[in-house]
């Protein structure tokens, strides 16, 4: 269960959920706006894709036992906005679908041990959760945006 695992079958799941675009598993950057706009533009030139990387972590020790580790995920979405089209409805049902994509997959494809956290970060929290959902400029385009966050509970022997 090596945090690579987890970030290659997340990035299996993201790909996996229809009309998502495309999908990188380290936050794209660049000095030059529309550089970071081509990172995101799918097959057919649109603005519509998805980034995910681990954005922290935590770590405890069982009484007797293993060491278990919260790796927290940030995940940023963007989709190119046409009200013509009725996009936000796209948006929220591709939010929705990947909601789904987790919820049931608990185990990142066996990676991890949840992805349902009881301590940490994100306790309490059931698979991903869905931070910021709102328009937003991106590159000088008006653009679908949100954040989700998800935990994935590991353990390492001692």
């Amino acid at each position: 269960m090596s945090l690579a695992d987890i970030r290659e079958q997340i990035k299996a799941i993201l790909a996996g959920v229809e009309g998502i675009g495309v999908v990188h598993d380290y936050e794209r950057l660049a000095n030059d706006w529309n550089k970071i706009i081509d990172f995101y533009k799918d097959p057919a030139g649109r603005i519509n894709g998805c980034a995910f990387a681990r954005e922290k972590w935590q770590e405890r020790q069982q009484t007797i036992g293993e060491t278990e580790i919260a790796h927290i995920f940030a995940f940023r979405r963007f989709m190119a906005l046409k009200d013509d089209e009725a996009t936000g409805i796209i948006f929220d049902d591709h939010l929705e679908d990947l909601r789904v994509a987790f919820r049931t997959n608990k185990t990142l494809n066996g990676t991890c041990l949840t992805i349902d956290p009881d301590w940490g970060p994100m306790d309490g929290a059931v698979g991903l959760q869905g931070d910021a959902i709102e328009p937003r400029m991106f590159g000088g385009a008006l653009c679908h945006f949100a954040e989700c966050r998800l935990c994935a509970i590991v353990a390492e022997a001692n």
